[in-house]
């Protein structure tokens, strides 16, 4: 089958926002947590609880009270906040990342009803519900249009004046090595072992400043080589 060909069936399926896309997103995500253990990852959640980082200072000095982690995976960055005093919404995909993220919140004697299976492309939350949006390491698994849809859906989530943290992993040999599928827009499909399916659009610092054209960045920062942070504020 010509690349050019697949090509053209990706974008047909994953270009928009609609059932079949999300449940192919769906797809690779609930087999990736339902080959975890919840017990293992649970070991790293000490270091998430009330951390501490440049980040959340900037959410508490920015009033940011009420904050949604969207695409939460096994809850850690759901944890850092809300044992740092932030109301926490979350969600995720998978419905088996929404049940260990839930078991790891109660772990710590913490809130776990406010967090429900949805996308990033369609959270079901209403217009302004937010202080602030965290997507740690989300954008990048996404294919550029959809990354450009889930912008747009955690900026009408988030209040004016509120605030939008995003990370993005950067990319080692590796994440290169792996067989893949390179597609016009710098998405890359796995094709083969356990990243089967799983898409990475790696970002350097010019590609996040064009994704983010026009919108008011009011942090940057890049952390030991291995992810870019950005916080957004929305403005009008």
């Amino acid at each position: 089958c010509r690349v050019d060909l697949l090509v053209e069936c990706f974008l047909l399926n994953y270009g928009r926002v609609d059932d079949k896309m999300m449940k192919d997103y769906n797809m690779y995500w609930e087999r990736c947590w339902q080959e975890e253990e919840p017990t293992e990852l649970f070991q790293y959640l000490d270091n998430y609880y009330r951390m501490t980082s440049n980040e959340i200072d900037i959410f508490k000095e920015h009033h940011a009270a009420k904050v949604c982690d969207v695409a939460c995976g096994f809850g850690a960055y759901s944890l850092a906040f809300a044992s740092n005093g932030f109301q926490v919404y979350s969600f995720d995909i998978s419905a088996t990342a929404v049940e260990i993220t839930k078991s790891g919140l109660k772990k710590y004697g913490l809130e776990s009803d406010n967090v429900k299976a949805a996308s990033i492309l369609d959270t079901g939350y209403a217009d302004s519900f937010f202080d602030g949006v965290i997507a740690h390491a989300v954008i990048d698994h996404l294919t550029l249009r959809d990354a450009n849809t889930a912008l747009n859906e955690m900026l009408r989530i988030t209040k004016t004046n509120g605030l939008v943290l995003i990370t993005f992993d950067i990319a080692e040999d590796e994440d290169y090595e792996e067989e893949h599928l390179t597609f016009e827009d710098g998405t890359m499909e796995y094709v083969e072992g356990s990243r089967k399916e799983m898409l990475f659009r790696p970002y350097d610092w010019d590609m996040i400043d064009e994704l983010l054209k026009g919108y008011n960045i009011i942090y940057r920062d890049e952390k030991a080589k291995r992810e870019r942070i950005v916080i957004l504020k929305k403005v009008g």
